[in-house]
């Protein structure tokens, strides 16, 4: 779990939003996401702004690490209304929903910069899927950061450097990248990455610079290899029969509020990256960024199995490739 985020103005006066309720409505949300972990915190910034905006009649509250329930049942418990709402990675859910594991598909998108870009039209695509197959609908995509390698014992500079590495993974999608690139990678428990590193159980392991910073994974791998392989997103969802419930001025205010907070904490994610470059170097870790010409020989081993994934989703598969390709135009892959 990769742990790893501008708000829009207040309407003219909170009294205009919605009248003081005699009974608060309680908005739980869940995330695997832990306790005091950034992510946590900015969101609730941004639930805070829509309580604010409906006078009291409605507060939306986090509930991380899962305080809710086991992480793989959140999708289904907000299906059914056993908890309202949460801050959910939708891709992990792909054996629910096959469809929500496409935007995390190898080489997908170029860089952090072109999966941010692409979340507000995800969200359109992965709101259809949720009202649909999950009696839910999402608020607002969240770019959270790319996986890399991050190497025990040097950089991964060549296809050639993959052969017979073990790569611990994450999730399936990172796995079958690997395993393409000539790697063996294999799904691990993200909470044993640091001794599974130190005692040389995996050669390496797919993670971002925020979670290489918060669990100090620089202390038993110093070498981080920059490719922007998979992009990793979150998703702001709410039971449906509880949206469909509220008034027009509350759903507008849900809308606008975590769309925004949405969009504020994606672009964190993207300058996050960068910012942590001169602390990680400090604290020992090493960056290498793959070169244009070397990813593309990665890319070619891995990409048309993205693409033929794409191809059999059909519409949706069609229209995460568009997203896709719109927001890599804009922002090319480039060594830095």
């Amino acid at each position: 779990i990769i742990l790893i985020l501008a708000s829009i103005p207040y309407m003219t006066s909170c009294a205009k939003e919605a009248e003081p309720a005699a009974k608060q409505v309680l908005i739980r949300m869940t995330t695997p996401v832990p306790a005091g972990d950034e992510f946590v915190t900015w969101a609730q910034e941004g639930m805070d702004k829509f309580n604010a905006r409906t006078n009291g009649a409605y507060k939306m509250q986090m509930f991380p690490g899962g305080q809710l329930g086991p992480f793989p049942e959140s999708l289904d418990a907000i299906r059914t209304g056993a908890i309202e709402g949460g801050m959910i990675p939708l891709a992990a859910f792909g054996g629910t929903v096959p469809e929500f594991g496409l935007v995390e598909l190898p080489f997908l998108f170029n860089n952090g910069e072109a999966n941010a870009y692409a979340m507000p039209k995800i969200k359109d695509v992965w709101n259809e899927l949720l009202q649909a197959k999950c009696n839910q609908r999402t608020l607002g995509c969240i770019f959270v950061g790319t996986l890399n390698f991050l190497s025990t014992k040097k950089h991964l500079k060549t296809l050639e450097d993959l052969k017979g590495l073990i790569v611990g993974c994450d999730a399936p999608p990172m796995t079958e990248l690997v395993k393409a690139l000539g790697g063996s990678g294999v799904v691990v428990d993200f909470t044993e990455d640091y001794s599974n590193l130190q005692k040389g159980v995996i050669d390496a392991k797919t993670s971002a610079p925020q979670y290489i910073f918060i669990a100090k994974l620089y202390e038993v791998a110093k070498y981080y290899t920059i490719f922007h392989g998979i992009g990793t997103l979150y998703s702001f969802d709410i039971n449906l029969d509880v949206y469909n419930k509220m008034p027009q001025n509350i759903k507008d205010a849900l809308n606008e509020e975590m769309s925004a907070t949405a969009k504020s904490i994606s672009q964190k994610y993207v300058t996050k990256f960068y910012d942590l470059v001169p602390e990680l170097t400090k604290l020992g870790l090493q960056y290498y960024y793959l070169p244009t010409a070397e990813r593309d020989r990665w890319k070619q081993m891995a990409y048309p199995g993205t693409l033929a994934t794409l191809e059999k989703s059909g519409d949706v598969g069609a229209k995460i490739k568009k997203i896709a390709e719109e927001a890599n135009s804009k922002y090319p892959y480039t060594q830095k």
